[in-house]
């Protein structure tokens, strides 16, 4: 028979649980000896010991500060033996005087996405710096050969260059903050393989005779896309021009459509005859501001943004974007997308 003081010590206990197992996640009831009362679901998953004893340090640690000051600590704490979680917040305190809650509050996305933001002010302010001084400097040349017309209008040309590659990297940011903020939506519309490829063609035929290099198309395919037709131009013309750029005179680019491997998957590929992409750059090309060229960029006024912005617009349409190249040998950039199935309307919104 039970006592009253255990009969209530199990309903406050079934009580605490309860409440315990609705807030979800990562928490762990636990006695001041570190024995498991209760472990959620993800935490019996990531941290479940045969002895029913709480052994990882970090909780433990944290569990028996609580336990100590009687107050509720929070800490947070680079972890790498909990599964995904990396950067999280650790929490802990004593419930009804006898127990200890241990709770863990995962912010690696918020860490990942800080650490993202602060990358991308870094760079813009490193892009920038170049041309914001190539300004100043102009400007001050201008002002002291202001009685020489050939140097004014030789500096005055230079001025104007510098203006445009400002303008190309305001476009360029511009258009990858619309490729991966997913509140900006798009009419979708069923868009022609063919089509979507002749109208990228079409707006890199002027780079393309300016560089020498011939674009060629084939194999075209009979499918749809269901997508924001700039976009997926935008991207599409991306893949072009750099590969225009990165290509000898008098080589050709070519790109050509197929049915992907994967059941419903369309694959429009872009393939130069260029210098290539070194293994190790092909891991990090899609990320913004990589260049595998630093001097080359900066002499064919490349951003660094373009294949970052194709990676994003691939993804937010369902698809991928993936490179195969070796040095010497050229490249291949292919854009993968889901073929429109014949239900999809001829123009919808997400």
């Amino acid at each position: 028979m039970s006592y009253p003081s255990q009969r209530g010590t199990k309903k406050a206990l079934g009580h605490i649980i309860a409440a315990v197992r609705a807030f979800g996640g990562f928490s762990v009831l636990l006695t001041k000896r570190g024995k498991i009362v209760y472990a959620s679901p993800l935490a019996k998953s990531l941290i479940f010991q045969d002895s029913g004893v709480l052994t990882n340090p970090d909780l433990v640690a944290v569990a028996k500060e609580a336990w100590k000051s009687r107050e509720h600590v929070a800490r947070s704490c680079q972890l790498t033996n909990l599964g995904p979680f990396q950067e999280v917040v650790l929490q802990a305190e004593v419930v009804e005087s006898r127990w200890i809650l241990v709770t863990v509050i995962d912010r690696t996305d918020e860490v990942k996405a800080i650490q993202i933001r602060r990358d991308f002010v870094s760079n813009i302010g490193h892009e920038l710096r170049t041309p914001v001084t190539s300004v100043g400097l102009i400007a001050q040349a201008l002002k002291s050969c202001s009685g020489d017309q050939a140097a004014v209008e030789h500096f005055s040309q230079r001025l104007a260059n510098v203006a445009k590659r400002l303008e190309r990297l305001a476009d360029g940011m511009l258009a990858l903050a619309h490729a991966q903020d997913p509140q900006t939506t798009q009419p979708l519309t069923r868009i022609h393989v063919s089509d979507l490829v002749d109208k990228a063609v079409f707006q890199a035929l002027e780079t393309a005779r300016g560089k020498g290099v011939k674009l060629k198309t084939k194999k075209r395919v009979e499918a749809h896309v269901l997508g924001d037709e700039e976009s997926l131009v935008s991207a599409l013309e991306n893949l072009l021009s750099n590969a225009i750029y990165y290509s000898p005179k008098g080589s050709r680019v070519t790109v050509t459509s197929q049915k992907g491997e994967e059941e419903g998957i369309i694959s429009i590929s872009v393939i130069d005859m260029g210098i290539g992409i070194d293994t190790a750059d092909q891991e990090r090309i899609f990320e913004r501001f990589y260049r595998t060229d630093e001097a080359r960029s900066h002499r064919v006024g490349g951003t660094g943004l373009g294949l970052a912005i194709v990676k994003h617009t691939a993804l937010s349409h369902g698809g991928n974007v993936s490179v195969d190249s070796q040095i010497g040998s050229g490249s291949t950039f292919t854009l993968t997308l889901p073929i429109a199935s014949n239900e999809d309307h001829e123009e919808r919104k997400d």
